[in-house]
């Protein structure tokens, strides 16, 4: 069956989510570590992705093992989501001929309620037919239940579906699910599109 929808992450896919850039831009390497396991590691980030914590009180969960001193600056860091996570400039015309071509174009993504920030920090969003984001459901990649809730909403079906994502875990659940995919973890848009072409989708 012909490929008719395409699906992106967010995170690694359309920005770039570089957590050592961060860590790097606001802290001393002595803290990476320490600041990492208690941040962008833990298990507060995927509540809040997962919707379960204001982003608020995740960070203030988040700040309780660590130096008072670093507070504000993690706190910054975080609330900075725009800042610190630019768009991947090289997708934009990806998805643009995408889009030219006409196919269905969605996003599937595991990001807190503060999605709506960056549909209006990345010009890639405009060519989006819709947005399926973690928090808003309560649920998560790879979890397959949120997978299901973009073929629900969108009334679409997973083997006409090809998705991009930077976790190879998640590509498996959509592989699972009778969707095509692509792990885009390399940032190697020469291989994402000699993938399109071997699934059939005309870019």
């Amino acid at each position: 069956m012909a490929i008719t929808t395409i699906v992106f992450d967010m995170g690694g896919v359309l920005i770039d989510f570089d957590v050592k850039r961060s860590l790097s831009t606001h802290f001393d390497e002595k803290y990476h570590g320490l600041i990492n396991e208690k941040t962008f590691a833990s298990q507060e980030w995927k509540l809040m992705d997962k919707g379960d914590y204001e982003v608020e009180e995740a960070i203030e969960i988040m700040c309780r093992d660590l130096p008072a001193e670093l507070h504000d600056e993690v706190s910054k860091m975080i609330l900075d989501h725009e800042g610190e996570m630019p768009p991947i400039k090289e997708m934009y015309p990806i998805v643009k001929a995408l889009h030219e071509k006409g196919y269905k174009i969605y996003l599937l993504s595991n990001c807190p309620m503060w999605f709506d920030d960056f549909k209006k920090s990345v010009p890639a969003f405009d060519f989006f037919d819709g947005f399926i984001i973690s928090a808003k459901y309560n649920l998560i990649k790879p979890e397959k239940e949120i997978y299901e809730v973009l073929f629900r909403e969108f009334d679409l079906k997973p083997e006409e579906c090809f998705f991009i994502d930077d976790s190879p875990a998640n590509i498996e659940t959509a592989k699972n699910l009778g969707m095509l995919g692509h792990c885009f973890n390399d940032k190697d848009t020469v291989r994402l599109t000699a993938a399109f072409k071997n699934a059939g989708v005309e870019i």
